[in-house]
């Protein structure tokens, strides 16, 4: 298993926590985990020089200060952690729960054991995501997850009823993990890969989701677009109020009408219509 390092960052104010996480989110840190004293950002051994740590303790929010320490590990089963913390959620009538839990109260449930993947439906930006999903017509429709994680997202569209699910993760492992959580749901057709926007321009979606953070949107909102049909939706998510007004205009030039926004606990959700 890879070697990791967490750095564990210290936050002043500790109620400003989530906001630094999403200045944190535009650095290449793979995982987070939030503790009493702020969170710890993870990342793969061989991508520490990718780290400017300089920079993630520039905070750009007035009254919030930061510290940090780091560790190096070996790999490890991260079950033990997150098992610790990881209770299920309610979104709705849907309910997020692992394979360990009770089965739900709620009229459906979503079974995610998460392993290293970002997703179980605990962060913000990922109830913002489902909130809006499970308010969407899925059914008959082809869907796109863009940075699926544990296929939370897919998986849940697949149960609403969409005909064609497609996930997409930058990490092999990611796949792995969806995979393993889409069979735990009785779902065997979602096609979870680590394909390239490039590789997916022939992919026609009428709903994308793309909960990642604000650069890589930024990145890929113009192949959205293209993969988008007429009157198709698309649902960001993983920025902060300040980067919502750089998406959106961004999202206006490529062709994008602005619909409607959600918040929660700093992080925003925009839905947009290809017009």
């Amino acid at each position: 298993m890879k070697a990791y390092c967490a750095y564990h960052f210290t936050i002043e104010p500790v109620e400003k926590t989530d906001i630094f996480a999403a200045w944190l989110s535009v650095f290449p840190f793979e995982s987070f985990v939030t503790s009493e004293r702020g969170v710890t950002a993870y990342v793969s051994h061989d991508q520490v020089d990718r780290i400017d740590i300089t920079a993630c303790l520039a905070v750009p929010f007035d009254g919030v200060t930061a510290t940090v320490t780091t560790e190096t590990f070996e790999g490890q089963n991260w079950n033990a952690d997150w098992e610790k913390q990881f209770h299920p959620i309610v979104v709705g009538n849907w309910t997020i729960r692992a394979s360990f839990h009770a089965a739900a109260q709620t009229k459906h449930e979503i079974i995610i054991d998460p392993q290293m993947s970002f997703g179980t439906g605990h962060h913000a930006t990922t109830q913002l995501m489902l909130q809006q999903l499970f308010e969407l017509p899925l059914s008959g429709t082809t869907v796109l997850d863009m940075g699926t994680g544990t296929g939370v997202l897919a998986i849940a569209a697949k149960l609403k009823g969409a005909t064609t699910v497609t996930g997409v993760d930058i990490e092999s492992w990611c796949v792995e993990n969806a995979n393993e959580n889409a069979v735990k749901n009785g779902i065997t057709d979602i096609d979870f890969s680590t394909q390239t926007l490039e590789e997916l321009s022939v992919l026609q979606a009428a709903v994308i989701f793309a909960n990642i953070n604000r650069n890589v949107l930024m990145e890929h909102l113009s192949a959205y677009a293209k993969i988008l049909t007429s009157d198709g939706i698309l649902l960001l998510s993983g920025f902060h109020e300040e980067d919502a007004v750089i998406l959106k205009d961004l999202a206006f030039q490529h062709g994008l009408k602005f619909d409607s926004r959600t918040e929660k606990d700093g992080w925003i959700c925009l839905k947009f219509i290809n017009s």
